[in-house]
């Protein structure tokens, strides 16, 4: 049988063996070692990973969501990738901090319009216990009366009182847009998994440079909350765009989060039309700048294109592969709540 061997960012190493047609995500699992995951259909890239040696194959019928750069730079997808021989494999976060995923319900407390695009789901645990999760960490939600379930992260930070906050991009033809618009009341029960993905807020005293397109900034909340609750804040460059002036919200609150923080950069760039004095007209990665970037973690979060670019230019400064965090929204034709595509590069 093939030899895996695993290396996790914190260092942590562990040997597995595969059998004959098995996935590296199933072979962990029948070893006891935990890896994250969550679609487990090639979909999400939540168990991204990258082969550092030896080759993998994928099944004719697995759904490959790399593109062809990812996969010719050894980038994989565990949960549909097997094992053609020995391999190497390198998980980009930390064993030790690894949360398992669960069942839990919510009920909504408050829906609250926070832009001409966005509302705020405010939801309390139904239980006395608070949700264990990372800053940065997503849920999923499924939407009520419906079979569907969608994607989205924590905006608050943890153990804030078994209250979580999502922000929703609302779409006409969304199936969560719909709910709560139209049929949403206090006091609904929604049905949750989580929680998922390993796009959360290292430790460390590193300066960060946070780069966001419009619903990305909920994971970007959550790590700055949570520094300014652990009294641990760093210097922080936070780039934040939207589309249209009218999509943009949580801009009075970032201004507040900066005393918190012994350096504290807010850019903001509208995509289209007019813009307010002191926000830049054009794209959010027009914001990062040619600081060097060499000493900084950097994370990105909203749609492909925006993260893709934001990851070149963050590279191009010098920064660490292994130190760019990038979480892609992949939204469908059907869907207000982009699934996940975590990416790594390092």
């Amino acid at each position: 049988m093939p030899k895996i061997d695993l290396t996790f960012a914190d260092g942590d190493r562990v040997r597995i063996e595969a059998k004959s047609g098995e996935t590296i995500l199933k072979a962990a699992r029948r070893a006891g070692i935990q890896l994250s995951s969550d679609c487990e259909v090639g979909d999400c890239q939540t168990c991204r990973a990258t082969c550092l040696a030896g080759e993998i194959e994928y099944d004719e019928l697995a759904t490959i969501s790399l593109t062809q750069a990812e996969v010719d730079g050894g980038e994989i997808l565990p949960c549909v990738a097997m094992a053609a021989g020995d391999l190497a494999v390198r998980l980009p976060y930390e064993r030790s901090r690894l949360i398992a995923a669960k069942r839990f319900s919510i009920k909504v407390e408050e829906i609250r319009r926070l832009s001409a695009s966005v509302v705020g789901l405010i939801g309390r645990m139904v239980g006395p216990v608070p949700l264990k999760f990372l800053p940065g960490q997503y849920a999923n939600l499924q939407v009520p009366g419906t079979t569907e379930w969608r994607s989205y992260s924590m905006a608050n930070a943890p153990g804030d009182a078994r209250l979580l906050e999502f922000h929703v991009r609302l779409l006409d033809d969304g199936v969560m847009s719909r709910y709560l618009a139209e049929r949403a009341v206090p006091g609904d029960t929604i049905q949750c998994v989580g929680p998922q993905g390993s796009f959360y807020l290292r430790g460390g005293m590193r300066r960060m440079l946070m780069v966001a397109g419009g619903t990305g900034i909920a994971p970007m909340a959550s790590m700055l909350r949570q520094m300014i609750a652990a009294r641990e804040p760093r210097p922080v460059t936070l780039c934040f765009g939207v589309t249209e002036a009218t999509d943009l919200f949580l801009v009075e609150e970032l201004k507040q989060m900066a005393s918190s923080f012994p350096q504290f950069d807010l850019r903001i760039a509208v995509a289209k039309g007019v813009s307010n004095p002191g926000v830049h007209t054009g794209f959010v990665t027009d914001l990062i700048g040619a600081e060097s970037l060499a000493d900084a973690d950097v994370y990105l979060c909203g749609p492909p294109a925006m993260t893709d670019r934001a990851r070149e230019i963050a590279t191009g400064l010098g920064a660490v592969p292994a130190a760019i965090f990038s979480e892609r929204f992949l939204p469908s034709a059907r869907s207000d709540a982009p699934a996940r595509a975590e990416a790594f590069s390092g």
